[in-house]
């Protein structure tokens, strides 16, 4: 097995969190997935084996709950894993004030974006009836990806295509501009100056931007120069 050798705690409790992936897997148990495709759908970019792996080494140390019910295994953090909230908020805290605010190419994700824009809308804050939100989004080869968030106070559904309601809204932006905005690195003039554009009913328009708590880091503000 992998380990620093040390007694120390901190050493030991990296040998366990500190690999790849796996403090990523706590994030979004911290944020209410349960399922191994939400898990997924949050972390696009891991690989269903390395999930798999990752997820059983958490349940194994008694950090995550396994339930197998009717409908499939579903996961739940323990008592240990729950006090691993401090530890992720103080971590992302302390990436959205020291790291670089300019993110490279490789580090802009559509669907970690948009999977994230649909876990923090603001039911409350919704119109009555559903709306269905067209997200066009380029990056910086000029190539398009489409997604469809359906915006009900019920529930939030995120989608690859239309699954069948009129197209209330159209949010056009490049990907760079809107993940900017949504992690409070732009405000909403500067993101639409830098090419953010919302189609779609006056009052929708409007609202639109109140319809989301944003990034859980947006307020952080970046440490100053020097």
């Amino acid at each position: 097995m992998k380990t620093y050798g040390q007694f120390c705690s901190i050493a030991r409790a990296l040998d366990l969190l500190g690999e790849r992936w796996t403090l990523l897997i706590v994030r979004e148990l911290l944020c209410g997935s349960r399922r191994f495709g939400d898990l997924r759908r949050g972390i696009p970019r891991i690989s269903r084996t390395m999930l798999s792996a990752r997820l059983r080494e958490l349940v194994d140390a008694g950090v995550v709950a396994r339930d197998d019910g009717d409908e499939g295994p579903s996961y739940v953090l323990s008592r240990s894993g729950e006090e691993l909230a401090g530890v992720v908020r103080e971590l992302g805290t302390w990436g959205q004030r020291w790291l670089p605010r300019e993110l490279p190419p490789e580090e802009l994700d559509v669907d970690a974006l948009v999977w994230d824009m649909r876990r923090r809308v603001d039911a409350g804050a919704l119109p009555t009836a559903p709306v269905l939100t067209r997200l066009e989004l380029t990056d910086a080869r000029g190539r398009a990806a489409v997604r469809y968030l359906l915006l009900r106070r019920s529930e939030v559904s995120l989608c690859s295509v239309n699954p069948g309601f009129p197209e209330e809204l159209v949010v056009r932006a490049p990907l760079r501009t809107l993940t900017a905005w949504w992690r409070g690195d732009l405000s909403l003039a500067d993101a639409r100056s830098a090419g953010m554009v919302v189609h779609g009913r006056r009052e929708w328009v409007r609202a639109f931007p109140k319809w989301f708590e944003r990034y859980a880091f947006a307020a952080v503000t970046p440490a100053a120069s020097g």
